[in-house]
């Protein structure tokens, strides 16, 4: 394995590993723009891809659990003790205007809504970028058990297709 990744620099394998983990779709092109062979942009995407889901996937939990510890959606008029109903209708946030739908936004509801955790899975490499997929598996699919494993192995697939295909053009 050393072999396999002698001649490259250190600062090249980096900036595989953090587009690959950001945006994976221009990842085997920057790799095979610096001169990789087929099993490096496999490998160093593959490794960025799956990086890039645990790290935001986690990301998501926590950004998840501060919103709504400091901006709880409903507050239960019966529960808790009157100084504690208090300060949570003191500190809510307020209530935005209602979100006006952009083309993207309709798209992610779209695929949530026809394709289930199964779309999210295969299209979070490609078409809605890591980061988005690992938001929206966190926010609707966290208590599936096996969520991480299913998004590593949709970027391992998406690695070696999408290295072959730019290989073979």
């Amino acid at each position: 394995m050393n072999s396999l990744f002698a001649g490259l620099s250190a600062f090249k394998l980096i900036q595989v590993i953090l587009i690959s983990g950001i945006k994976f779709l221009f990842a085997p092109l920057l790799a095979i723009g610096y001169g990789f062979g087929y099993f490096e942009t496999v490998i160093i995407t593959a490794a960025g891809g799956i990086t890039g889901i645990v790290f935001f996937y986690h990301l998501s939990k926590w950004i998840l659990n501060q919103y709504f510890k400091f901006c709880p959606i409903i507050i239960g008029y019966f529960g808790g003790s009157e100084a504690t109903r208090k300060w949570h209708e003191a500190n809510r946030c307020k209530k935005k205007k209602s979100k006006v739908f952009t083309r993207r936004n309709k798209f992610i509801v779209n695929i949530r809504n026809k394709y289930g955790l199964l779309g999210i899975v295969i299209l979070t490499p490609v078409l809605l970028s890591i980061p988005i997929g690992a938001f929206l598996a966190q926010k609707y699919y966290a208590k599936k058990s096996n969520i991480l494993v299913y998004m590593s192995l949709s970027v391992v697939v998406w690695s070696f297709f999408l290295s072959g295909f730019f290989f073979l053009r």
